[in-house]
Order: C-alpha cells, then sequence, then structure tokens
C-alpha cells in the first residue's frame, strides 16, 4: 500500500542518542540535572539530538503527586529552564504538560534555548501496574520534526504498542525516523517481547526506530533500560546494556525525500483509521550553527542477558535504589540459616556492599545447630557482620504472660508464631535505634498462602524476594554461587529441607505440597488468572495420583484468604508478570468462592 510519502536515492547522515537514565520520582531538581549533564556528553560525541524516558523530569511513576498543582508547575519551570541550557543539540525530555484542567503525559522538543513543539501520548496504559487514564488525558496531534530535511516522529511508550497509532500517522507524514520514549517497567521475559515489538513497528511502517528506557528501582518496579536502534527492516542495529546507565549513540542515514516507498501494513480500511488517531503537523528545525565532520563511533553492539542474571539484576538494583531514594544507607536481615535469608542477605551484600548489611541470628529453643552454623558461614564468606540474639528469655516471658490467657488450650500456631513475632520486634527495634531498614525475607510461595506471621517474619521497609517463587529462589542461589568468584551460599543450606523451626523436627513440606508443585499451582492461579478446575485439568498432566484436586483447591483457598496479610506486607522487587500489590487488586471481605 503507497503512503504518500517519499524517500530518495541520496542519503544524508543524522547522529542521534538515547540517554538511559536513572531519575527519582520527585526530585525535579535532580532529575534536570541529570538530564543537563548527559545532553552534554550527547555533544561531546556529535550527537544532533538526544532523546531521554518517558516523564524524565518528574520520574516515571508520579502517581498522586501529579494532583498537586505546584508539582505540576514545578516540572514545567524545571523544562524552561532546560529549554536555556539546549543549544546546538535537539534535546526530546519527558515531563506532564497542562491545560484547562487537564494533564498530559508529554515529550518536550527543545533547540536554541527554546520549546519547539510538545507531543502528548495518545494511548494511556490502564491495567497492570499503570494507571495513566487517572491522571492523564490522551493526546490527539502527532507533530514531526524537521531537521536538515530529515523528518523524525516523537511518541511516546505504549504508542508503539499499537498496531495502528501515532508511528503510522507520523510515517504518512513523512517520518523517516521515530523516537519512542519509555518507562517499562522489567519483568521475566519482557525485554524480548519489546524487541519484537519495536521490530515489527519498523518493518511494517519502512522505517527506523530509536526506542529510549530508563533504569532504576521505584518502589516495587524496577526499569532495565535496554534501549535499542532497528532498521526499516526491522533489524537490530545496536542496543544498551540493561540495568546501568549508557548512552545510545549511533549515526542513521536517512534518505531525503524524493522516491515514494509503500508502507507494508496489511490492514482493512488502513488510512480510515489513521485519522482516528491524530492529526499530523510537520515544524522545522532550523540548524544554525554548520555541522562537523562526524567523529567516528564505536561499532553498535548487541548484549542479551540470560534469564537469571536479569533477575538477579533486577533484584540489586531494586533494593540497592530503594535504600538510596529513600535516603537509607545500612539494612538488617533476620538470618535463619535457610536458603531465602541467605539468597536476601546475598542481593544486600552485593546491591549495598557488605559494610552495610548486619546479620541477625535470633535462635531459638528450636533452632538446629546446623541452621546456626550455617548463619555464621554465610555472614563470614559475604564478610557481613552477625549479631546473635537469642530469643530464650522474650519466649519464655510471652509464655508467662499469656500462660492465664491461654489456660485450658492446646498448644498451637499462636504458640509457634510467637516467637516469629518476638524476632519481628527486635529487628524493629534494632532498626528503629539506629536509623536502619528491615529486609524481610519472605518469598511468592509464602506470600500467596500466607505461609508467613504478621508483625513477625513479614515485619519490615522492604521485602527483596517477595515476587520470587520458592523453586527460583534456588535456581537464583545457584546462579549466584556460579557467578564470579567464591560461593558466598554454603550448600548445606542449599541441600537442606526448608523449615521455619518453630517447632520440633518441623519442616515446610508438613504444611505444604512439594514447592515445584506450589510454584506451578500459584503461577496458573495468580499470573495466568486459571480457575481451580483448569489447574486440576492441567495439574493432572503432570502429576497422576488421586490427591491432585485436594492439593489444589486447598492452595486456591489459602491464596484467598490470605489476602488481608499481603496488603500488610512491605513493597518488594516486581518480577514476575504479576505480582502481588500494585499489580493485583483484589477485595479482602469478599464472599465469592472459586
Amino acid at each position: 500500500m503507497t503512503s504518500g510519502t517519499f524517500n530518495s536515492i541520496s542519503t544524508t547522515v543524522i547522529r542521534v542518542a538515547a540517554a538511559q537514565v536513572n531519575t527519582t520520582v520527585g526530585d525535579i531538581d535532580g532529575n534536570s540535572q541529570l538530564i543537563e549533564k548527559w545532553i552534554k556528553l550527547a555533544q561531546l560525541q556529535q550527537a544532533e539530538l538526544i532523546a531521554f524516558p518517558e516523564l524524565t523530569i518528574t520520574g516515571y511513576p508520579p502517581e498522586d503527586l501529579v494532583l498537586y498543582d505546584n508539582f505540576i508547575e514545578a516540572n514545567k519551570t524545571a523544562l524552561r529552564h532546560i529549554a536555556t541550557k539546549v543549544k546546538d543539540i535537539v534535546a526530546v525530555v519527558g515531563f506532564v504538560d497542562s491545560e484547562d484542567g487537564k494533564l498530559f503525559n508529554s515529550a518536550a522538543v527543545l533547540h536554541q534555548g527554546k520549546i519547539v513543539t510538545t507531543y502528548r501520548k495518545i494511548h494511556l496504559p490502564n491495567y497492570g501496574v499503570f494507571d495513566e487514564r487517572r491522571y492523564f488525558t490522551p493526546g490527539d496531534e502527532c507533530p514531526v520534526i524537521s531537521i536538515r530535511g530529515i523528518k523524525i516522529g516523537i511518541n511516546i511508550c505504549e504508542d508503539i504498542w499499537e498496531p495502528i497509532g501515532p508511528s503510522e500517522v507520523q510515517r504518512k507524514a513523512g517520518a523517516q525516523i521515530i523516537i519512542n520514549l519509555n518507562s517499562s517497567p522489567y519483568q521475566l521475559g519482557k525485554h524480548r517481547h519489546r524487541e519484537e515489538i519495536v521490530s515489527d513497528l519498523s518493518r511494517r511502517n519502512n522505517i527506523y526506530t530509536l526506542y529510549t528506557n530508563q533504569i532504576g528501582g521505584q518502589d516495587e518496579l524496577v526499569f532495565d533500560g535496554g534501549s535499542m536502534l532497528f532498521d526499516p527492516d526491522g533489524k537490530l542495529l545496536g542496543n544498551s546494556p540493561r540495568f546501568e546507565e549508557s548512552l545510545l549513540v549511533a549515526d542513521i542515514k536517512a534518505k531525503l525525500t524524493e522516491i515514494p516507498v509503500p508502507f507494508r501494513q496489511n490492514y482493512t480500511n488502513f488510512h480510515e483509521k489513521l485519522s482516528q488517531v491524530g492529526k499530523s503537523s510537520t515544524i522545522e528545525i532550523p540548524i544554525i550553527k554548520p555541522q562537523k565532520k562526524l567523529s567516528n563511533l564505536p561499532e553498535l553492539s548487541i548484549s542479551h542477558l540470560g534469564r537469571l542474571e536479569s533477575v538477579y539484576h533486577a533484584l540489586i538494583i531494586g533494593t540497592r535504589d530503594y535504600l538510596k531514594k529513600t535516603g537509607f544507607k545500612k539494612v538488617i536481615i533476620a538470618v535463619s540459616g535457610g536458603i531465602d535469608s541467605a539468597l536476601v542477605t546475598t542481593i544486600a551484600t552485593d546491591a549495598i556492599g557488605a559494610e552495610n548489611v548486619i546479620g541477625v541470628a535470633l535462635p531459638s529453643r528450636y533452632s538446629s545447630e546446623g541452621s546456626i552454623t550455617d548463619a555464621r558461614e554465610l555472614c563470614s564468606r559475604l564478610n557481613v557482620e552477625l549479631w546473635t540474639i537469642p530469643i530464650e528469655p522474650g519466649h519464655v516471658a510471652f509464655e508467662g504472660m499469656l500462660s492465664d490467657t491461654f489456660k485450658g488450650t492446646e498448644p498451637g500456631l499462636s504458640e509457634e508464631n510467637t516467637q516469629s513475632r518476638i524476632r519481628g520486634n527486635l529487628m524493629m527495634s534494632i532498626a528503629n535505634k539506629f536509623n536502619w531498614l528491615v529486609l524481610s525475607t519472605g518469598n511468592k510461595s509464602e506470600m500467596a498462602t500466607g505461609y508467613a506471621t504478621l508483625y513477625g517474619d513479614m515485619a519490615g521497609a522492604y521485602a527483596v524476594i517477595k515476587d520470587v517463587p520458592k523453586t527460583l529462589v534456588y535456581e537464583l542461589s545457584e546462579h549466584r554461587n556460579a557467578r564470579g568468584s567464591g560461593c558466598p551460599i554454603p550448600q548445606e543450606i542449599i541441600d537442606k529441607p526448608p523449615s521455619a523451626e518453630l517447632r520440633p523436627d518441623q519442616l515446610d513440606e508438613d504444611s505444604l505440597p512439594p514447592y515445584d508443585q506450589l510454584d506451578r499451582i500459584i503461577h496458573m492461579y495468580i499470573e495466568e488468572r486459571l480457575s481451580p478446575d483448569l489447574i486440576i485439568q492441567k495439574e493432572r498432566k503432570v502429576r497422576s495420583d488421586d490427591n491432585v484436586e485436594t492439593v489444589v483447591r486447598r492452595i486456591v483457598q489459602l491464596i484467598d484468604k490470605n489476602e488481608y496479610k499481603r496488603r500488610q506486607a512491605p513493597p518488594g522487587v516486581k518480577i514476575t508478570g504479576l505480582a502481588f500489590g500494585r499489580d493485583r487488586r483484589l477485595p479482602i471481605a469478599s464472599v465469592w468462592e472459586h
């Protein structure tokens, strides 16, 4: 299908840059300084255009901060100030625009001290962790900027996830390059999906696409970067390393407008649908300073991270940035000698350094000598200081205080959980005394089924592995031992059966099915949102025993009835397709049963 747009036999080169930066929500001054710094770095590389991530000035996601008028005005004031610093380069910067009481997720095009034009995001995501329709109004214009005859379309994140969107409108208006600003959070497997989306966009529109993504942790979300450039055939030309700040700089040989080249679209009523997206306009950006001969750039590289390495990076950066962005320096972790606390302690050490991590062993009358020894060995290998505080005096005191109240009853869960709550109180007291943060150690399998104690092992400021299923905890532990020098997690910790050690000879599998089965059921119920009947059908293909239906229905019931616990759990890093917290919102008081 011919679009009416044109490309030519002759070409001209434009040098573009994608600034993959780590912004902080609400730090308008700090984010502005970051933008100015990276503009200077791009100019040193002779870039004519630099693109920043979505909502660069405010940080992403700003959530209800955008409902305050002084916040919006501060971000617009910062934009105007940044514009005055922009001279012989075009900078595309994300910010929140406002007009007539409406807010817009926007990108400003800055050049020679001015805001040349503004693009307002058209497709606003409102699923999973995204709430953009709560705050923003969709735009209806698809501007194209022209630099030395090279036409460039600007749009934002979700705009390229639509089969017919702003990119198509801009392509029809003659755009040869699409610049897409993103704040796309990490989850397992998502980076490959992004590559497929951008590749298809480039191929079907016969256009270059520069995709800029941010990096860093923000509360539960982690942004992994992976900014990338695709050619008109949908080929990946190069990408930025994930989970670190970087500048992707590339020369694009754009064709000038003489010979018509068709879209590679195959949609019924394509042009009619384009008119429903928005209208286009072209803004000329005069280049005042004569272009110097471009220096040679290093060859673009393509890098990919493996599954376990990407998860481990996400956990490190999520933990590191939560501490940094909340202003805390040190953490304490209850080190039990079990696999979960071992992994959390290792992640924390990798994230902020051993000197900023304190392990606390809290042995009880039921703690095995092996667990105490394993906790010591772990901290020794990590060079983490370990404090030991036996909880027996507190345990005896609680038993005495509750003896009359519990008289005539059989010991049970309450008595077991008293130990966990003593530990929680001690950990919070230490954190309170020294202004440190407690990292809790519960995993997704435990959070799902409620196999955790409120005001006990759930107490803390940040739950590093709350979205990591138990089976993945083991995989990550083995991976970390094989990663780099040394094996920080003793093999004894990995090999021994998991136990809460709240009563004699207790094992997790006394209360829960084997973790491989449990994690499959949790995945199907939480992430795939399958009904118990469908889960039973699928599980019978894996396990043929007669107990499958009973196990599935019991686990689903546990997940449902423990929503109240999860609402009171600390935030933690999201790594799966559907995490507890802002990803999954179910009522606590509900009579619905599957």
